[in-house]
């Protein structure tokens, strides 16, 4: 008897900075093989990048500060989704490093987490009865690293992020 899935598997990405920072990595590309959507949460640099995301799973993204005006006309710059009965915000961030997680979550009103990207650090939090993820770089993190998330949606929010070899 097969037993049916009852979550939402998701691969969380942002600020791949292609083709600046070279190709998407195989290791990634192949873990993207297993998730039900992506959400990019910008800075894709190139609609090529989008167009190859959305060959291996549906993309939900928004644009980030340094994709070209074309990327800008064709994703929005907030977004808020429902996943699994999960309001989901989707936003690329702003400013410095310091004190994003507080400009994300003012972005938003009533949502149960918030993904963001722009500062190149991956992080996880629950802040008040709001969940803050950011997956990181693919590119380059702050720390010399690249990382990206999954998240899993269903009764819970179980989240995880990969450091890419």
């Amino acid at each position: 008897m097969n037993e049916k899935k009852s979550f939402t598997r998701i691969g969380v990405l942002s600020d791949t900075h292609l083709p600046e920072c070279g190709s998407l990595p195989l290791q990634l590309l192949n873990e993207l093989e297993n998730v039900d959507i992506i959400i990019h949460v910008g800075d894709f640099c190139n609609e090529e990048t989008l167009k190859d995301l959305q060959k291996i799973a549906p993309v939900i993204s928004v644009y980030g500060n340094m994709d070209d005006d074309n990327l800008k006309t064709l994703l929005p710059e907030k977004k808020v989704i429902e996943i699994e009965g999960f309001s989901v915000g989707i936003i690329h961030g702003w400013g410095p490093p310091k004190g994003i997680e507080k400009r994300v979550l003012g972005a938003f009103k009533d949502v149960d987490i918030i993904i963001h990207g722009h500062s190149h650090i991956p992080h996880f939090e629950k802040n008040g009865d709001v969940y803050i993820f950011n997956p990181g770089s693919t590119s380059m993190n702050r720390d010399g690293t690249t990382t990206y998330g999954i998240l899993e949606l269903g009764e819970t929010i179980n989240h995880q992020i990969i450091r890419l070899d």
